[in-house]
């Protein structure tokens, strides 16, 4: 009852400030109208003119009309607003990975919060990223995708994305916005209608002849929108008043609802991407308010959503000397209260990232392998798993303690082969056990010990950290499979940090150091590592860029760093180099033990899924074998 009450009350205030809206709309247009009057007939008032009674019979008649052909074409809800922006709706059966990813995201959201899930359509032709909800009941609320949301977005930032609209779903904000929408569209109509007008006068994509009234288009079109342009600019200082305050709430609630940073993600991704959040569409105006970001260009006026910078500093504010977004060091541009913080509430939120330990290791140039006999033959996931362990392993695999234990024992093993320091802190009759073993199964049980370590404090876990790293690069050294194994450790102990989204551009020299470090890891000798490099780096760099990166580097070297960068590329970027890798290294060759690791391992740190890629690598080395 109360809820009804309230929901009644804000839709009154907003019915009034919309018909406030209208009456000043009309003023305006009345009295610039009496200005040409009187330059014609001085006789006649400014204010009320002999044309008045029909301008407002005229202006108040499209409005109206305007409204409740709204009304009419929103009865079926969400659905309705979709047809008008032209989306295409998702269907699981005829979907891309992109659109899957985005279908299974919404399922589990709808499951988590228990509500009806929500259709999914995507404006396949706005590049920006961005998204938005309507809808007024249950079973007509849809979730509206941009194109370039589904593109550029990886399977986290993509939940942040649809938590965002989940959360305007429960609030009951979706309900509101299709209902304000509705009702400032008296508004926007005439704007609309000159952009539609002048539309026409375009070619249209994959037609080269000109339409003969094309000129008449465009320039009635253009008087139609600058005649409507008064609507919009009243209709962008209310909403600008009413709704300006509601975008940070809105995040802060959303990180509190999914109870982690995926929204600063999608933040973060959207304010390294070329296209940033615009709507290119004659609709991008009315849905402004409903979207999760600026539908408009960033040189508007008076904006309701606050830019980019100024929500990632809201949501954490120490990204700002991270990022260097120089905005973001202007605080005369925050709103005051954000100035008199608690020291405790800005340190809650600063984040202190792991670091490798100095100094930093240069690139292996020999794989860290077993028996050759071994190598060759990698076994099936599964088969791995369910292989005999020696008991002493099983015990210590049932106790946080044993798994740390056998955790390094295994680093050490692969460090130095069969040779333990005498001094090492870890129980000999673990390495014993581990050596009597298939080498291949090691990383399986590095696996399985890694889900057992527990959680520690974050001091401890930093220190855990740093034994590794030591002893992974103790002779100066190190490989890639030993630091992605050190970066699975680190999600366990959720000291992963979040990748920064990056462009390609700025990471070129971070893929070139990955990609020599993937063919350190082949079973092939150097002359064929070279070719490999040189047809690899081709399909990655310029022409100048390779004369740049032509050979190896000997710099000290942080893959941590590396896999970190990678992982904030765009979704299709990164994909793009994994194939490219798959390619080259593995497309005429039997793969190893310690480059199938190493391949899962690497979708894992990047984003992807990497099961079906792993069965694919077996089934394709089963028909090389035989």
């Amino acid at each position: 009852m109360r809820y009804s009450f309230i929901k009644n009350k804000n839709m009154l205030w907003s019915a009034s400030i919309c018909l406030l809206a209208v009456i000043l709309s009309v003023f305006i247009l009345n009295t610039l109208l009496g200005l040409l009057v009187f330059y014609v007939d001085q006789t006649q008032s400014i204010l009320w003119h002999a044309l008045s009674p029909y301008l407002i019979v005229l202006l108040l008649s499209v409005m109206g009309a305007s409204v409740l052909i709204e009304f009419y074409v929103f009865r079926s809800g969400g659905h309705s607003l979709a047809k008008q922006l032209r989306a295409r709706r998702l269907s699981l059966i005829e979907s891309t990975p992109e659109e899957s990813a985005a279908l299974k995201i919404t399922e589990y959201l709808a499951e988590t919060f228990l509500i009806d899930t929500p259709a999914v359509y995507v404006l396949p032709d706005e590049v920006g990223v961005n998204a938005l909800t309507a809808g007024f009941y249950p079973k007509d609320i849809v979730i509206i995708l941009t194109w370039g949301a589904l593109q550029n977005l990886d399977e986290q930032e993509l939940y942040g994305l649809l938590s965002h609209e989940f959360n305007q779903i429960l609030s009951g904000e979706t309900t509101e916005n299709t209902r304000l929408k509705i009702l400032y569209s008296g508004l926007t109509t005439f704007s609309q209608w000159g952009s539609k007008i002048s539309k026409l006068g375009f070619n249209k994509h994959g037609q080269n002849q000109e339409h003969r009234f094309a000129t008449s288009f465009v320039a009635v079109g253009g008087v139609i929108w600058l005649i409507g342009s008064l609507g919009i600019l009243i209709t962008r200082f209310i909403k600008y008043l009413t709704l300006g305050g509601r975008t940070f709430k809105n995040d802060l609630k959303t990180r509190r609802l999914i109870q982690n940073n995926a929204n600063i993600q999608t933040l973060l991704r959207i304010y390294v991407h070329h296209a940033g959040s615009q709507i290119h569409s004659e609709y991008s105006e009315s849905i402004s308010h409903m979207c999760f970001a600026n539908s408009l260009s960033p040189q508007s006026w008076m904006n309701i959503h606050p830019s980019i910078e100024r929500r990632i500093f809201e949501l954490n504010p120490a990204l700002v000397q991270d990022l260097q977004l120089e905005n973001l060091k202007k605080l005369r541009n925050q709103p005051l209260f954000s100035l008199f913080r608690s020291l405790e509430e800005v340190n809650s939120e600063y984040h202190y990232p792991w670091s490798s330990p100095q100094p930093l290791p240069l690139l292996r140039l020999s794989p860290i392998s077993f028996a050759i006999n071994d190598a060759i033959k990698p076994l099936n996931s599964e088969v791995r798993g369910n292989m005999q362990r020696p008991e002493l392993i099983q015990r210590a695999l049932q106790t946080a303690t044993g798994s740390r234990e056998v955790m390094v024992a295994i680093l050490m093993i692969r460090q130095y082969r069969e040779f333990i320091p005498p001094e090492a802190e870890v129980s000999r009759a673990i390495v014993d056990s581990l050596l009597n073993m298939d080498g291949r199964v090691h990383i399986s049980i590095f696996h399985e010990a890694c889900k057992n370590i527990g959680g520690m404090p974050a001091t401890i876990a930093r220190q855990f950290l740093t034994k590794l790293a030591r002893i992974i690069q103790e002779d100066g050294e190190i490989g890639l499979l030993d630091a992605l194994l050190l970066e699975r450790v680190k999600a366990e102990l959720h000291l992963l940090p979040l990748h920064t989204p990056t462009a390609l551009d700025e990471v070129k020299p971070q893929i070139v150091r990955l990609i020599d470090a993937l063919l350190h890891v082949q079973q092939i000798n150097s002359a064929n590592q070279l070719e490999v490099r040189e047809l690899i780096l081709k399909r990655v760099l310029s022409v100048e860029e390779l004369e740049i990166y032509e050979e190896i580097s000997d710099e000290p070297i942080d893959l941590s760093e590396i896999l970190n960068d990678m992982a904030g590329l765009l979704l299709r970027d990164r994909l793009s180099i994994l194939g490219i890798a798959e390619i080259c290294l593995w497309n005429d060759r039997i793969i190893t033990q310690d480059e199938l690791d190493v391949l899962e391992l690497l979708y894992w740190r990047l984003g992807f899924e990497s099961n079906d890629i792993v069965e694919q690598m077996q089934k394709k080395n089963s028909i090389m074998i035989v």
